[in-house]
């Protein structure tokens, strides 16, 4: 559910990106800003929402990541996605994954098909040589 939208700058019609996300709980809705956001997991049909605090939305990690500006988050792994801005650091592993450590702590590891992903968002060359 989207409930504040943002626009870049561009020559053409921008694509509209959410700025908050309204989480359903039990007797409430919160509001979540994306840019609290710190990394996002799925759970099946349901994305958790790692900020302040954990939060379960429902909707699948695909379609949350569309509606996200991809300046901001990148897709990991088919499980998780990361906020760019508190990726703290990466550790290549063999056969083409990263150890990408978060600012909160969180380790999680890439799969490989997004090894080039991850290098065009942080100006990364080939990292053969960079191997353990």
């Amino acid at each position: 559910m989207q409930l504040s939208l943002s626009r870049g700058v561009s020559d053409g019609p921008a694509p509209r990106y959410l700025s908050r996300i309204a989480v359903r709980s039990v007797n409430r809705i919160v509001i979540v800003q994306v840019a609290s956001i710190i990394r996002l997991e799925a759970e099946d049909n349901y994305v958790r929402i790692w900020a302040d605090r954990p939060y379960l939305h429902k909707d699948t990690l695909t379609g949350l990541v569309a509606k996200l500006d991809p300046a901001s988050f990148l897709r990991v792994h088919r499980s998780h996605a990361v906020n760019i801005q508190l990726v703290r650091e990466l550790r290549p592993q063999l056969h083409g994954e990263f150890s990408i450590v978060l600012s909160d702590g969180t380790e999680i590891t890439s799969g490989r098909s997004y090894k080039t992903a991850i290098q065009v968002a942080f100006g990364l060359g080939p990292l053969a040589h960079y191997g353990p």
